[in-house]
């Protein structure tokens, strides 16, 4: 199945021209044909009268022509091509040119006054095309005669003439068609260009920012580019409200639960009361924190550029290497530098920098981040030289809340943050073990 459009396009222009050209290639070969013979037909019957003119019948029959007085002087020439001769009722040939050194064999002559075209052969087998035509001759002393005058050409010349015209005809009519193909796919790259150029446009959008189509398009494409646009703006609008809304009530809750947590930790509330309050509002904000930070993650984005991956994660390795220098935490980055993935920058940057602190946090001093192209999806990994995730169901990790090691600080969101940012890109994450023992974190998002 043809995919593009412009070679779909060549294709029906190409069998259209063919068709075209195998139509008109036949009917003027048919037509050059047909008048090529009607003049060989005329040229053989104005000798046929010229010869009837400079005729000579005798009283006894006799058919009398001077070879002087022959209107072609290819029927003095022996066996030029061009013959005539004269045959009686009898079929008997009681005269014949100069030039025809055999007989020719007619299978059947015209009525009187009526003319006959045949192809025959003749001396030497060599097709000839005959114009016989039949006639009386009364004489003065009131004999009557009937005869049949028969011109005849060698056919060659004819059939070279013919064969020599179709060919210049089928080669300047296939230069044409070569030379029409070659125009078309000029006009189809000249016509097209403004869909190559809508498409270098839409690859190029930023990831953020003011993302908008910009330039000059044919009216047949601008609605196209117009919708894009306001789709592009809408899509922009929505994530911004979004994150605005939960901001503001992250912000308008926060009075409230100061209020509380001052109740929480007065010393006049009984203790059975303290507890569960406490317990409740860090319940609370355990929850605030969790959808504020989802709430930052952009999902995937209509026409998105895809971004290196490289880069944010050495910039992140060089940070936490900072944080975790006590232990002498080091980050292998491995990611080739050509590597894209079609995610948001502050998604890709928030997702690595989960799971890298997580593996710095619960390994022992080594971090590995690699990343490769796999049947399509981008498949990124994150390895740690620690004890790998003791819990019998990992995946258990990716739930909010859940801990794989409550002795350290935390709230049991980073896994869940980053689970819900790969989700969103309709992608899968998966908590797995090293060679050597140590925890590993695989993130595969499809291209498309």
């Amino acid at each position: 199945m043809i995919n593009s459009l412009r070679a779909r396009l060549l294709a029906a222009t190409a069998v259209l021209l063919l068709a075209f050209i195998v139509l008109t290639g036949l009917a003027l070969q048919t037509a050059v044909r047909e008048r090529a013979e009607q003049a060989e037909h005329d040229r053989l019957q104005g000798l046929s009268y010229a010869l009837l003119g400079s005729a000579d019948i005798t009283d006894d029959g006799s058919f009398k022509l001077a070879p002087r007085v022959l209107p072609e002087s290819d029927l003095s020439r022996p066996d030029s091509g061009l013959y005539a001769m004269v045959i009686d009722d009898d079929g008997k040939v009681i005269w014949h040119s100069p030039s025809l050194l055999g007989t020719i064999q007619m299978p059947s002559v015209p009525a009187v006054g009526q003319w006959q075209e045949l192809r025959v052969a003749g001396p030497n087998d060599a097709d000839l095309l005959t114009l016989s035509f039949g006639f009386r001759w009364v004489t003065d002393n009131g004999n009557d005669f009937r005869y049949t005058l028969i011109v005849a050409e060698n056919a060659t010349t004819f059939v070279k003439q013919m064969t020599r015209f179709r060919g210049v005809l089928w080669t300047l009519l296939s230069a044409s068609a070569l030379i029409l193909l070659v125009v078309e796919l000029l006009i189809l790259r000249w016509g097209l260009a403004p869909l190559r150029r809508l498409a270098r446009n839409l690859a190029s959008l930023e990831s953020d920012g003011d993302r908008r189509l910009e330039g000059d398009y044919p009216d047949e494409i601008q609605p196209l580019v117009s919708n894009l646009n306001t789709m592009l703006a809408n899509d922009q609008a929505r994530l911004t409200r979004y994150r605005n809304a939960l901001g503001d009530l992250a912000h308008s809750l926060k009075t409230p639960m100061a209020i509380l947590r001052g109740l929480a930790e007065d010393d006049t509330l009984p203790g059975k009361q303290r507890g569960p309050l406490r317990a409740q509002l860090a319940r609370m904000n355990d929850i605030l924190d969790y959808q504020l930070q989802k709430a930052a993650a952009a999902g995937k984005r209509t026409l998105a550029r895809p971004l290196p991956i490289a880069p944010p994660a050495e910039r992140l390795a060089r940070a936490l290497t900072k944080v975790y220098a006590g232990n002498g935490t080091r980050f292998d980055i491995r990611i080739d530098d050509h590597l894209r993935a079609p995610i948001d920058a502050g998604d890709l940057t928030e997702m690595l920098g989960t799971l890298m602190d997580n593996a710095a946090k619960y390994g022992k001093n080594l971090v590995i981040v690699d990343a490769r192209r796999e049947d399509g999806d981008l498949v990124l990994w994150v390895d740690d030289n620690g004890p790998g995730f003791a819990d019998s169901a990992p995946q258990r990790l990716l739930e909010r809340g859940v801990r794989a090691d409550s002795t350290r600080e935390g709230q049991g969101l980073g896994l869940a943050v980053a689970a819900e940012i790969v989700r969103s890109y309709n992608g899968k994450i998966e908590l797995s073990a090293t060679p050597d023992g140590g925890a590993r974190v695989i993130v595969r998002i499809p291209e498309s």
